[in-house]
């Protein structure tokens, strides 16, 4: 074992002294960091988690009687270590001691830590260490339980020696203890035994003294903590890691009984110790001068009588002055030697090797002792000739081996012998531990007692905290138990009156406590039963973080989420629809600042991934101001919205479909005089957007009416409402202003569509058609008529005047030539008259026909309106939802078949499409099957087929063929309406041919755009037997009057199909050419004869029938396009006639 010790020591002798200073210091300071850790109660690790905490400390009973036995445990292992020596001359078996302050920090922890520095140093003291030493090593006391307490940090209270995770931390913890401990004591015994030693010595047993320690430490721990476990800290060991509940936080009362107790012992045994070791110390320093003065005075004697004998005899004197010193008596426990006045030793009660050397001063001796005397005396400035007067003085002797400090008394005065020949001074040296020893003794039994009563007060102080507290804790127990709902707690009596007394008010209080509650719970179960039968989720919620702090069961059973999942935070805005978060969020946001409650709707995320419309009734409830929570119901709205949805859709489909209807439709109020519905055709027919009707109120009718119509309409239509039935249509023709700011002519029908409680209408419904260009039309036919008789009667009275004068002529011969000239004259005036006649009549035919197509047209779409719109709208609400689908497909199909290009299918085809419904048990099936040739439908094949197998299938059948004939019908009238304006404009250019010429504006038009514009209105002549063949180049664009080319255009496809008798094939064609844009219409007619091909652009020249046309077409289109800049020719040859159109390219103007 010495051969270790002194290996170790030899490998701290080959590191530099200054690196071992450093290496002491940095662990002397990391050692204070670890102290104000572990005193502090901070930690990495807490609850099995890396982290920067405080360990709580609950001082019960456990905790406060493991002070006492920390303190027993130490000073026992202290006493018993002290026997044994590892170190010779250096260390005990002090492993003894810190493998008991490594248990008991293990085991118990925080209470362990605050006992182990007064065990230590009571320990310490027991064992004979010097009180001063205590004292310089106080702090250290504190450094050195804060090392053992990183074990305590990476072990645990509860270690689980199974575990290599266990002696993982254990081999940590050592690692570190023996690379900080025996250093940071080599810092700490530096002022006492110089840095050499500690660092060489001290350092080194210390290293080998702790490693024999934790060589000891794991059999200790598996012999110790099992036992523990068992018997008594098992249960505080498990709940180590737990988290003190907030209840337990703070100091108990127990630590304020027994605290002062204990402090107060502590101060009156360490007061009365001090006084008395002082006082002894002080006692025995005096009696200790006083016995070197005496031993002083005794040598002087011996000394005197010496000398005398032997006078001359030098080395003799010297060999016997030094047994002369050895035999004094103060020579045996400590030093005697005499210094000549230059401080050579002249002689010394221990044997010097050079004594008598002349040259030896006492600086130099081999005895450390007189050594250190002499150093003394001579760094301190002590004058040894001049010393006429003894003085006690002391000084510290530091020894490596045996390693001791020890404190010297000396006593110098001066000698001379009594011939006057010798001037020396008589130095006597003895130890404190040779007059201290009985007091260092005494101080050992006192450490014994204090230790004792120390410990005998600290278990009287836990029991009598024990006795008082454990009523109190029984109390806080029950109260602890109330807080969680065992209302049924109470607590036993006590023999202390106080307590006691507490312990009844508490008995009674509980009782009436548990009546409380058991009334609340009654109104609980009843706020319960009505919250779980509510059919909505009862709710409520944090109002500024909006996190819930209830929610009825409804909520698990709506929305599939578990009633922690609605308790996270944010939980409400992330499972909101993102299309209605921020309306959601705005509500929610507004209502706090105003808390004002709030009903909202939106749609709520399910766990399935669906989203249910709700109903959020919310009230905000405050306090001192400020909203504090927002309580609530949620109630499923989703069947609602979706009823309502489909009510939506319906009522979209049906406004759509009154919206593409020609006309006005509208419902007209007659209590409020305001319009109550109208469709888009206000927008058609007089310009004005549907807000704008709205906002004239009751006042539309006389704002927008003509005066005169609307004194007429009060007058003479109005009151026919009041006798009219629910069938009977109601015609007017009124004047109304169009936003433009002009006047046009509307006719209306009208019925009653809803009357009041007493019968009398309260609304009608009507339809409006624009008839303005047919007045227009009309009021030209009057006038071109009434000119026509004036001018036929002027004429006529020019016949009988030309007649009267042809008389006259055959009476005078000599005005036979005059007569002759006037004659031609007046057959060339009727020739004119007769083709103006011929004019009429063509007129008359050409308007007749559209007029007469209008009309018919105007009876049908009135009689579909009357007889079919009333049924339809309630027919189609009754629907259902597959049902409406058929008919939105089939009318959609309905509506492109009226627009698209179409042959009337052959009667074969007729009856195989009734046998095919005949076999598909399709009701009516020949009454079907016109409806699908004449609708349109025959186009989808088979599929309609499948369409018509629902219940309402002819029903629906027939509602679609109504608005298919209403777009068809609008189509003719329409077509007619062009027709009628194309011949009256045809006449009023022909006649004013040469007005406004040069107030014309030409700009680009789209040829392409305007021809099939052209051919949409010819869709019903050529659909059945023309082919239309259309060549397009891109970008046709000329630059032109956009009206007056429709008309050239109108009139070649219209003369070309004429030409053909609408069966054939025609070409349109576009190009271009060196800056100009041709525009081509060919058809494959018989072409034109030669005879007339000079004479087809002539007015009124034409070889249609009569009534066909009046001749000013070709005409008419010659002088347009000449007065664009244009030019029109023709190319014609038996089975075909092609006229091309010149204009100038928009592009190069």
């Amino acid at each position: 074992m010495i051969a270790i010790v002194k290996w170790v020591e030899s490998v701290f002798a080959s590191i530099p002294l200054p690196l071992l200073e450093v290496w002491g210091r940095f662990g002397y300071i990391l050692g204070l960091f670890l102290t104000a850790f572990a005193y502090g109660r901070f930690t990495f690790r807490s609850q099995g988690k890396w982290s920067l905490t405080r360990n709580p400390q609950v001082w019960d009973a456990k905790a406060l009687l493991s002070v006492p036995i920390t303190f027993i445990l130490i000073l026992i292992t202290g006493y018993i270590g002290s026997f044994f020596v590892l170190v010779p001359g250096a260390q005990t078996f002090e492993s003894l001691k810190d493998l008991s302050v490594f248990i008991c920090i293990l085991i118990f922890g925080y209470p362990a830590l605050l006992a182990v520095p007064f065990a230590y140093g009571v320990s310490d003291l027991i064992e004979g260490v010097p009180p001063e030493f205590l004292l310089d090593w106080g702090l250290a006391y504190f450094i050195n339980p804060s090392c053992f307490w990183i074990s305590y940090e990476l072990i645990g209270k509860n270690p689980d020696f199974r575990r290599l995770r266990t002696w993982g931390g254990y081999a940590i913890f050592v690692i570190v203890f023996m690379t900080l401990e025996p250093i940071l004591w080599g810092y700490v015994c530096s002022p006492q035994f110089t840095s050499e030693i500690s660092y060489r010595n001290i350092t080194p047993a210390l290293f080998f003294t702790t490693a024999v320690t934790w060589g000891f430490a794991p059999f200790a721990m598996l012999a110790v903590f099992p036992v523990a476990k068992k018997y008594w800290f098992g249960s505080e060991s498990e709940a180590n890691s737990k988290e003190v509940p907030s209840s337990l936080e703070g100091f108990p009362i127990r630590i304020f009984i027994a605290a002062p107790f204990i402090i107060l012992i502590l101060l009156m045994v360490g007061a009365t110790a001090f006084v008395t070791l002082r006082s002894s110390e002080n006692a025995a320093e005096e009696l200790a001068g006083r016995l070197h003065q005496k031993a002083s005075e005794n040598i002087g004697l011996l000394l005197d009588e010496y000398l005398e004998k032997n006078p001359n005899d030098e080395r003799g004197r010297i060999d016997n002055i030094h047994k002369l010193l050895q035999k004094t008596v103060i020579s045996s426990a400590g030093r005697s030697f005499l210094l000549n006045e230059e401080g050579v030793l002249v002689a010394s009660s221990k044997e010097e090797k050079k004594s008598g050397d002349p040259s030896l001063k006492g600086e130099e001796s081999e005895d450390a002792v007189v050594k250190a005397a002499s150093t003394y005396l001579s760094s301190n400035g002590y004058n040894l000739k001049n010393l006429n007067a003894s003085f006690l003085f002391d000084f510290d002797l530091v020894t490596a081996k045996p390693l001791s400090r020890e404190r010297w008394l000396a006593h110098a005065s001066p000698y001379k012998d009594p011939n006057g020949k010798v001037g020396w001074i008589l130095v006597t040296v003895i130890p404190s531990s040779f007059y201290l020893s009985g007091i260092r003794e005494g101080n050992s039994q006192s450490a014994m007692v204090f230790a004792a009563a120390l410990v005998l007060s600290l278990l009287i102080a836990a029991l009598i905290a024990g006795i008082v507290t454990k009523p109190v804790q029984k109390i806080a127990e029950a109260s602890s138990a109330i807080a969680v709902g065992d209302l049924s707690q109470r607590t036993p009596k006590t023999k202390l009156q106080e307590l006691n007394s507490l312990s009844t008010s508490f008995n009674h209080m509980a009782e009436q406590l548990q009546e409380s509650f058991r009334r609340i719970q009654e109104r609980e179960d009843q706020f319960r039963d009505l919250v779980d039968t509510t059919p909505g989720i009862v709710w409520e919620a944090d109002a500024n973080s909006f996190g819930f702090t209830f929610v009825s069961r409804q909520a698990v059973d709506m929305f599939g989420y578990s009633m922690e999942e609605w308790s996270q935070p944010g939980f409400w805005e992330r499972h909101i629809h993102p299309e209605d978060k921020d309306s959601a969020l705005r509500t929610y946001t507004e209502s706090m600042r105003t808390s004002d409650s709030y009903d909202f709707e939106y749609r709520f995320l399910k766990k399935n991934g669906d989203f249910l419309w709700i109903r959020d009734i919310v009230k905000v409830i405050s306090e001192k101001g400020k909203p504090k929570w927002l309580r609530g119901v949620m109630i499923d709205i989703t069947e609602r919205k979706g009823v309502e949805e489909k009510l939506l859709d319906r009522n979209r489909f049906i406004e759509s479909i009154l919206d593409i209807v020609p006309g006005l439709l509208y419902i007209f109020n007659i209590d409020k005089q305001e319009v109550a519905y109208v469709n888009y055709g206000t927008e058609r027919l007089l310009g004005y957007p549907l807000e704008k009707i709205r906002s004239f109120g009751q006042n539309m009718v006389a704002t927008l009416m003509d005066p005169e119509d609307f004194e007429r309409y009060k007058n003479e239509i109005f009151p026919k409402y009041l006798q009219a039935s629910d069938r009977d249509l109601i015609e007017n023709q009124f004047r109304m202003m169009h936003a433009d700011g002009d006047w046009r002519w509307l006719e209306s029908r009208e019925s009653i569509f809803r009357r009041d409680s007493n019968g009398n209408p309260s609304e009608i419904f009507g339809i409006t058609y624009d008839i303005t260009k047919s007045k227009r039309a009309e009021e030209t036919i009057l006038d071109l008529n009434a000119n026509l008789e004036r001018r036929i009667e002027e004429r006529t009275e020019e016949l009988k005047k030309s007649n009267q004068d042809l008389v006259e002529a055959v009476l005078n011969l000599e005005r036979i030539m005059k007569e002759l000239r006037e004659t031609q004259n007046q057959l060339l005036l009727s020739e004119k008259l007769a083709a103006l006649g011929q004019l009429a009549a063509g007129m008359t035919h050409e308007l007749n026909t559209p007029l007469g197509a209008i009309a018919s047209s105007n009876r049908a779409i009135m009689d579909i309106l009357t007889n079919e719109m009333r049924r339809i709208p309630g027919f189609l609400s009754g629907l259902t939802q597959e049902e409406g689908e058929v008919f939105r497909i089939l009318m959609e199909e309905s509506l492109n078949g009226v627009s698209e290009d179409e042959i009337l299918p052959s009667r074969a085809f007729k009856k195989e499409l009734a046998a095919k419904l005949k076999d598909n048990d399709i009701e009516n099936y020949e009454n079907v099957a016109n409806i699908i040739l004449d609708s349109g439908l025959y186009k989808i094949g088979d599929k309609s087929i499948e369409l018509l197998k629902s219940e309402n299938s002819y029903e629906i059948l027939k509602a679609v063929a109504s608005f298919a004939s209403l777009l068809r019908f609008s189509q003719i009238i329409l077509i007619a309406t062009g027709k009628a304006s194309y011949v009256v404009d045809a006449l009023k250019n022909y006649l004013h041919s040469n007005d406004n010429v040069s107030d014309e504006v030409l700009v680009p038009v789209d040829v392409c755009t305007e021809i099939d514009t052209i051919l949409t209105l010819y869709h019903g002549k050529i659909k059945y037997g023309v082919e239309v063949v259309k060549k397009y180049a891109e970008g046709s664009r000329c630059m032109g009057d956009t009206d007056r080319l429709n008309q050239v255009w109108i009139n070649l496809i219209n003369n070309g199909l004429q030409a053909m008798n609408y069966k054939g094939k025609l070409e349109i064609e576009t190009k271009k050419k060196d800056g100009w844009v041709i525009a081509s219409v060919t058809d494959s007619g018989s072409g034109i004869p030669s005879e007339i091909q000079e004479r087809i652009f002539d007015p009124f020249f034409t070889t249609k029938k009569h009534g066909e046309g009046i001749g000013l077409g070709l005409d008419i289109c010659k002088k347009i396009v000449e007065r664009m800049g244009g030019k029109i020719e023709f190319e014609t040859a038996p089975g075909r006639t092609k006229f091309s159109v010149w204009l100038k390219e928009a592009d190069s103007v």
